[in-house]
């Protein structure tokens, strides 16, 4: 009998984990986390993280784990749906372009959680959390980019089955169990894109983090799924794209050799994927004008970026809030050049209600170039009252795999992130846990190290 997906999912985790995962993949896992540590820092008193704590605590806490930053002691299932809304809510996280997702999002709460629970060691956990993103990585390479376009969130689609498939891992399940847990959480995906500007979106990623940890409990306890769960008549590549069952060996085939994980965009600024190279450029280009008054300016983008920003333009209309902010790439471009700096300021409401911003807003043009045929890269052309105009161009802004981040780079853009919220000393404490943790014996000095205040 042939072997299901996730059967053959199970293989590759298993085996991988016997031989061990490659010492650069879990440093990458480190790198990951930490992001995550850096687009969650400043988001603990997020009105949207406010309430979906309150929700918790007023539905009986529980004990096990943490939320981060705020330090409240809690339910795994819960700490699932805090930590997962904390790395989204401020869409300051790692995104995996090629997919159109943010990968680490819904599979490290699970994983913290588990640890937490269970004492596991670090370097089960960076294995574990590596592991399970490969796994939600190659699901998400079948069903993209046809799950996007359908309005799926691809992290809401695939994110559980990571998570899934991570604590399941962490905890030995044995092969039968872990194709359960793995099954289970491809019967339960879910996620609309329609969600993005709205709290919706965040409890997406935390819902799904909660999801796969829920999968691997269930499974645990001899709860079973199809095996057939992923290519199976009515199942997860049929109801969540239009892709084709041909993809399967070819994305399967690759677990181990091409890791995905070094595929992810570590974000600079504090706002959307499609807005970074656009940001850049404006702030590259600003020390030029010395003075001179910005008629229009164009931004050159992939035909893709056009449409998304089109889309949400008519939906939400002027930005009326953080969320809906950072997903209008011509008010970010237009924040950054009158600013002259991109950070959550810029996302505040004294902002997205300046009149100056609005108005050099609407003097933002987006332009589809053929040339461009994804998020990296973007040109901008300033055209001055003057007559003068600037330009400039980027293929991979920073943090991009062509443009990558360095360890010193991530940590600085944690340092900052982190100002004005935690002591200096207390941020180097994070960083010096995150980069130790392979050596830990459990996460419990991280979690505890992630308190604000």
């Amino acid at each position: 009998m042939t072997a299901s997906v996730s059967e053959r999912l199970v293989s590759f985790i298993q085996d991988q984990a016997a031989r061990g995962v490659p010492p650069k993949v879990l440093h990458e896992a480190k790198r990951l986390l930490l992001n995550q540590l850096k687009a969650s820092v400043a988001a603990a008193d997020h009105r949207t993280i406010r309430i979906i704590h309150d929700w918790a605590m007023a539905n009986g806490p529980g004990k096990g784990a943490h939320a981060l930053w705020i330090g409240t002691e809690m339910s795994p299932a819960h700490a699932c749906m805090i930590n997962g809304a904390l790395f989204e809510v401020l869409d300051f996280h790692d995104t995996y372009i090629p997919c159109f997702m943010h990968a680490t999002s819904a599979v490290l709460p699970a994983v913290l959680a588990a640890a937490e629970v269970g004492g596991h060691s670090g370097h089960k956990v960076l294995t574990a959390l590596a592991l399970g993103m490969e796994a939600e990585l190659a699901i998400a390479a079948i069903l993209m980019p046809t799950g996007y376009f359908r309005g799926l969130v691809p992290a809401g689609l695939t994110g559980g089955v990571g998570a899934a498939a991570a604590c399941a891992l962490l905890n030995d399940l044995d092969e039968t169990k872990m194709r359960n847990a793995i099954g289970i959480a491809m019967c339960t995906a879910f996620g609309d894109y329609v969600s993005v500007g709205s709290d919706t979106l965040s409890y997406i990623t935390g819902a799904t983090a909660r999801s796969g940890l829920t999968a691997y409990e269930l499974a645990s306890r001899g709860f079973d799924a199809p095996r057939t769960a992923f290519e199976g008549d009515k199942g997860m590549l049929l109801t969540h794209s239009d892709e084709k069952a041909e993809k399967i060996p070819s994305v399967l085939d690759g677990l181990g050799k091409d890791w995905r994980i070094f595929g992810q965009t570590y974000k600079v600024v504090p706002t959307e994927t499609i807005t970074h190279a656009p940001v850049e450029l404006a702030l590259q280009l600003l020390p030029k004008a010395h003075g001179r008054v910005v008629e229009r300016m164009t931004v050159g983008v992939a035909e893709i970026v056009v449409k998304i920003c089109t889309e949400r333009m008519e939906r939400f209309g002027v930005p009326n809030s953080d969320l809906t902010a950072r997903f209008d790439t011509c008010f970010c471009t237009a924040a950054a050049w009158l600013r002259g700096k991109f950070t959550l300021a810029e996302m505040a409401e004294p902002a997205y209600t300046d009149t100056a911003i609005l108005d050099l807003r609407t003097r933002v043009d987006l332009v589809a170039d053929p040339n461009r045929k994804t998020f990296e890269g973007a040109w901008l052309e300033v055209k001055f009252t003057d007559g003068t105009t600037e330009r400039a161009n980027t293929d991979a802004f920073l943090g991009t795999p062509g443009n990558p981040q360095s360890d010193t780079q991530l940590a600085q853009v944690f340092h900052a992130a982190a100002e004005g919220v935690m002591a200096r000393a207390r941020v180097d404490k994070v960083l010096e846990a995150v980069w130790e943790l392979d050596r830990a014996k459990d996460v419990h000095h991280i979690v505890s190290a992630c308190k604000v205040g």
